[in-house]
């Protein structure tokens, strides 16, 4: 489709495997479709600023060919996240989808929009890329917009020479005083106040003279910033004469030590977008507002102007996705590193087992809109369940290790299992079932009930692949936990047949790998963590060891732990990939996501002695939490143990105002916690009927 990622200057030129008459076609059949209305499906808030001249136009289908180009222009200053992979499927595949564009028409820039060297490096840039690359999509070329420093520089020249830029004197605070001011005489015009700069109509040639005294690097940092001259009357804050160039004596980790002054992302992402001849600029929706500015470049400037397409942001229950947030996980030590599996970034789910198929399909299914939504994590788990009962192959395991000596057994039995029970024909794997095995503790239980279809006292379940088997003697610990269970083979099948089928490994030396589980869940207790609160909302029971756990050595690569990321199911358990602190001595497998329910109920809750609760206990405990709720009235819900001890303070209806420190809840927590208390008198009422 694309070629290779590679550096090329501007104008671009790229290879493609279709004929010159061919692509000459089928670019006159693109125009034709979005002069027929295709290009209405990315169509949003239009500007008269936007227009492009007939010479504009004709410049910019020059240079492209009558293809259709995009760009995906991350900054390389934290790691790539769940959100990035929605904006990557928008830009290299659904953007076209959505405009009818043939596939050899498609072009999508990959840009590192590395303006701000101070927070910026190298291992940022890397790992773009190799998530980008990792995810399937094959940029037409790979830029820098610091490529562009030499040629930002001369048009920011060219701005103070048509009176359009000047050297600014003014302090953060200072500019955002004048700021206010200009916000409050635009919703009223009687408002006192002059919000323009002292030096906004000082002489071209002065502004000329400091702008290059200031990449001469003859200012200090912060005492000197190149403005644009914009409109600070105009009701768009973004109109408020934009800071295009400031004092950094940082090096550049792509330019290197060329530059002092650094151009800011509102000066330069309109830019390049023009000079790359990007057709579709397309953002989240935070940056809508930022139309206007972004077209007040281009047209000072009189360049060519792409189109510009805003969508909501991925918002994803249990997570978050800022930047800053992310970061301050990873310094804080709250996480271990920006690859954790906890983590949304590509890196995190990528060591958790998600694969590039799984969140394509998800960011797919998903799809984009210009509507604010939040999307349930479990939709990104369906998408795990199904591909990987596709891709995983079966092996089985243990997690909490109860010894089953089959006392009939004198020798062991080589059996075939299939690698994907619903197509045999993919194959099978050998398992050694011998006199000693290992089920799991949750697998046995020393109380036995109706809907229980387990070993216990007395009671047979099928060895899986293999025979029934009937427990006749628990040992038991001083503690009263069971470490051995003495049972017979039916090897014949005369008796009547179980109803539960168990896995199993071998206990024998050498035919099991010693293995570490590590069981995760959700980062956050809440759905939604609160921008005050997140911190406070972090899980303690995000991730759950299993040490001393056993796997069939059938996931072994010839003899050798399997490569970082395989994945496997374990019957009945979950499926499970291998984590890079995997060693020749200990199998380390993180949970990608448990099975849905079905078959003998896997309890998870850590040792309980063979004591576990059956489904319908579980339901029972659900149901009746679910009448306790009716019958609470919305006024003590937030009073209750394991939630009084939250908060300092509530209103007249019981919706908590301060936390537990004497603290005021931020506006958006309250109004969570108000939904809530709404959403709890309905089902008082109801019940009251």
């Amino acid at each position: 489709m694309h070629s290779h990622p590679r550096h090329l200057s501007s104008p671009l030129h790229v290879r493609s495997s279709s004929s010159p008459q061919r692509i000459e076609e089928m670019a006159e059949e693109t125009s034709a479709g979005a002069g027929a209305g295709a290009e209405d499906s990315l169509a949003a808030r239009e500007l008269e600023s936007a227009k492009n001249t007939p010479a504009l136009e004709a410049q910019h289908r020059e240079v492209t060919k009558g293809k259709v180009r995009t760009r995906f222009p991350p900054e390389p200053n934290g790691y790539l996240h769940i959100g990035h992979a929605k904006s990557m499927h928008m830009n290299f595949h659904l953007a076209f989808e959505k405009l009818g564009v043939p596939e050899a028409m498609r072009e999508t820039v990959f840009r590192y929009d590395d303006t701000n060297p101070e927070a910026e490096s190298q291992e940022y840039i890397d790992s773009l890329r190799e998530d980008v690359e990792w995810l399937g999509w094959t940029p037409m070329q790979t830029t820098f917009t610091s490529d562009y420093f030499d040629k930002l520089y001369e048009l920011a020249v060219q701005l103070i020479r048509d009176g359009k830029a000047y050297v600014c004197h003014q302090t953060g605070e200072e500019i955002s005083k004048s700021r206010a001011i200009a916000k409050e005489k635009a919703a009223n015009a009687e408002f006192e106040g002059d919000p323009n700069s002292p030096w906004r109509d000082r002489p071209v040639e002065e502004s000329l003279k400091l702008f290059d005294d200031m990449r001469l690097g003859k200012f200090k940092e912060n005492t000197a910033t190149l403005r644009l001259k914009m409109d600070m009357s105009s009701a768009n804050f973004n109109m408020y004469d934009q800071v295009a160039y400031r004092i950094k004596f940082i090096p550049h980790p792509h330019a290197g030590e060329k530059w002092v002054i650094y151009p800011t992302y509102d000066y330069t992402h309109c830019i390049v977008d023009s000079l790359e001849h990007v057709d579709y600029s397309i953002c989240t929706l935070e940056f809508e507002t930022r139309r206007e500015s972004y077209y007040w470049v281009l047209e000072a400037l009189q360049l060519y102007r792409p189109k510009v397409y805003e969508f909501s942001r991925l918002n994803i229950t249990y997570t978050v996705l800022s930047k800053r947030k992310l970061l301050k996980l990873v310094k804080g030590n709250q996480v271990q590193g920006w690859d954790d599996p906890r983590m949304p970034t590509i890196k995190g789910l990528r060591r958790r087992g998600y694969t590039a198929d799984i969140l394509n399909a998800f960011c797919k299914d998903i799809g984009v809109t210009r509507n604010e939504n939040v999307i349930q994590y479990e939709r990104l788990q369906h998408w795990a369940r199904a591909i990987l009962n596709e891709t995983a192959p079966r092996a089985m395991g243990v997690l909490n290790p109860i010894l089953l000596t089959i006392t009939n057994l004198s020798s062991p039995l080589s059996l075939e299992a299939p690698d994907f029970p619903f197509a045999p024909e993919r194959g099978t794997h050998p398992v050694l079932l011998t006199p000693q095995l290992y089920i799991d503790a949750s697998d046995f239980r020393q109380e036995d009930s109706k809907d229980y279809f387990g070993l216990a006292p007395g009671k047979s379940a099928i060895l899986k692949y293999a025979f029934p088997v009937r427990v006749d003697e628990v040992l038991l610990n001083e503690k009263g936990n069971v470490i051995e269970l003495k049972v017979t083979a039916d090897k014949e099948g005369k008796g009547p047949k179980p109803r539960g089928a168990i896995t199993w490994v071998s206990a024998e030396e050498g035919k099991s790998v010693p293995t570490e589980f590590r069981l995760y869940n959700h980062l956050f207790t809440v759905e939604c963590p609160g921008d005050e609160t997140w911190e406070s909302e972090l899980n303690p029971l995000s991730l759950e060891k299993r040490e001393g756990g056993r796997v069939d050595v059938s996931v072994l690569k010839a003899g050798e732990i399997p490569p970082v990321c395989s994945t496997f199911q374990l019957e009945r358990v979950g499926y499970f990939t291998v984590d890079p602190d995997s060693s020749k001595e200990t199998l380390v497998l993180n949970r990608v996501v448990t099975l849905k329910e079905g078959g003998v109920k896997k309890e998870e809750g850590g040792e309980d002695g063979g004591k576990g609760k059956s489904r319908k206990e579980e339901q029972a405990r659900q149901l009746a939490e679910k009448e306790a709720r009716k019958n609470m009235d919305p006024k003590d819900m937030f009073r209750v143990e394991g939630e009084k001890e939250k908060y300092g303070a509530f209103d007249d209806d019981g919706v908590p105002t301060k936390d537990a420190q004497g603290e005021l809840l931020s506006k958006s927590l309250v109004k969570k916690l108000k939904k809530e208390w709404e959403k709890q008198k309905r089902l008082f009422e109801s019940n009251r009927k």
